[in-house]
């Protein structure tokens, strides 16, 4: 029968509710919402509407398949429903899945390094910016990663950060930095596929606390819809800081060596923990509601 694929989330028992016509209603509601920016992400990149067609029918079936106690899937189910008929079901599920991203192991060591690029004296100009590193020396690339990443292999260090353009190399063996953080985002096949990735996570945790309305996963979105544009830059610089130095203190925990688990073990033993931040900036489409008086939205929502 080949291979059968599971959607890399999906769960050992689909639960199906109940669903009034309101519900169902503000799922397509939102479902549109987060297909506007897809479409012109698959519009700009020449992506048509049979292609995504395609990709909708792959994802209903692979959401639907749940395994039989014999192992095989139960096409009539994943028929009904995703309204997918069973031949192309069977063709679906026999298809290799695309291969997932790879993990983004390394990141917070290449983190650790950039940040020290930026903020140790040692491998700054006398005028507090980063400076031009030899490749090796006393005060060059080698010492910095030695210092901040701990990890042996400089080599694969450096070409990463070349490679998402965090680093430029220059004549000489020479090499300048040129961002604080590793890019997650870029124009590029890997890049896109970031996008992806991101995009799930924010999506998976909402649409978690909307089924675990008494134990969700922490999210917070702070906003304001009457911001005087003459203010926005300093506003994007000052909360930019402060989330820099927030997420500098997170990827600290995190990447604790006694918090992390032997590599001989990761495939096993290890969980993805982590938190994102993003910027909010847009022309305001909707005004707050008559009778509200804070012009500062925010919603909330903690554990536990």
């Amino acid at each position: 029968m080949g291979q059968l694929i599971l959607a890399r989330h999906a769960v050992s028992k689909l639960e199906i509710p109940a669903v009034s016509g309101a519900l169902k209603s503000a799922v397509l509601k939102a479902a549109l919402r987060i297909l506007d920016p897809l479409v012109r992400l698959m519009i700009e990149t020449g992506v048509g509407l049979a292609e995504f067609n395609q990709l909708t029918r792959k994802a209903y079936v692979r959401a639907a398949f749940e395994p039989t106690p014999t192992g095989a899937p139960n096409y009539s189910k994943i028929s009904m429903l995703t309204g997918v008929s069973r031949a192309n079901a069977a063709s679906i599920l026999r298809t290799a899945e695309d291969p997932a991203p790879p993990l983004e192991r390394g990141v917070q060591r290449a983190e650790r390094v950039l940040r020290g690029w930026f903020d140790d004296p040692k491998f700054c100009n006398s005028d507090g910016k980063p400076a031009i590193l030899n490749l090796r020396g006393p005060r060059s690339f080698v010492a910095l990663a030695n210092r901040y990443s701990g990890d042996p292999q400089i080599g694969t260090l450096l070409k990463e950060l070349v490679r998402v353009k965090a680093v430029r190399r220059l004549p000489g063996k020479r090499l300048q930095v040129l961002s604080r953080t590793v890019a997650t985002a870029r124009w590029d096949s890997e890049g896109i596929l970031t996008v992806g990735e991101r995009v799930r996570d924010l999506l998976d945790v909402l649409t978690y606390n909307v089924k675990h309305e008494k134990q969700p996963r922490y999210t917070r979105f702070v906003f304001n819809t009457e911001v005087d544009p003459r203010f926005v830059p300093m506003l994007i610089r000052d909360m930019t800081e402060q989330a820099e130095v927030l997420a500098d203190s997170f990827e600290n925990a995190l990447g604790n060596p006694d918090a992390t688990v032997r590599p001989s073990r990761v495939a096993q033993d290890s969980r993805r923990l982590g938190m994102g931040f993003f910027l909010i900036d847009e022309p305001a489409l909707v005004g707050p509601a008559a009778g509200v008086s804070a012009k500062s939205v925010q919603k909330r929502r903690k554990t536990g």
